[in-house]
């Protein structure tokens, strides 16, 4: 097996791939406040949104999960690497075969993810310590994030 990988590469695929998804529902966010505050200067009393930028809001949260949907679960389940981590060069396997784990328990993993983060910070620095490099909800679904040289 491959020399497993080192926190900081992980933080920064993870990043890299928040930051791919959070484009669009930023666009989305960016069109709302421009048309409220394009609307208030003409009309200080009318505070209701008008309808597109209410339509490119929710398309750019629909774009969001569709693209972190791609990345994190489809992508990485069948590569073993999302955007971040092919470019950051490392791969999420299967602990005991050493494949890559498939769509299914690639979300399942994304969902422990956000729950263990949001339940307890610690997760997220539990590769910091642990013999294995893992974090909690890889040691429940049984990966591991490897270096590659691809």
């Amino acid at each position: 097996m491959a020399p497993l990988a080192d926190w900081l590469p992980r933080v920064g695929a993870s990043l890299i791939d928040s930051l791919i998804s959070a484009v669009p529902i930023l666009l989305g966010y960016g069109v709302m406040i421009g048309a409220a505050i394009n609307q208030s200067a003409n009309d200080p009393y009318n505070d209701d949104p008008p309808v597109y930028a209410l339509v490119f809001l929710l398309v750019g949260m629909i774009t969001s999960i569709a693209l972190s949907l791609w990345n994190r679960v489809f992508r990485q389940g069948r590569t073993g690497q999302s955007v971040g981590k092919s470019v950051l060069r490392i791969k999420l396997i299967d602990a005991t075969t050493g494949q890559t784990i498939g769509a299914g328990r690639s979300f399942l993993r994304d969902f422990l993810s956000g729950i263990f983060n949001n339940a307890c910070f610690l997760n997220l620095l539990w590769p910091l310590w642990d013999e294995q490099h893992q974090t909690w909800h890889d040691k429940v679904i049984n990966t591991y994030v490897i270096k590659t040289s691809v």
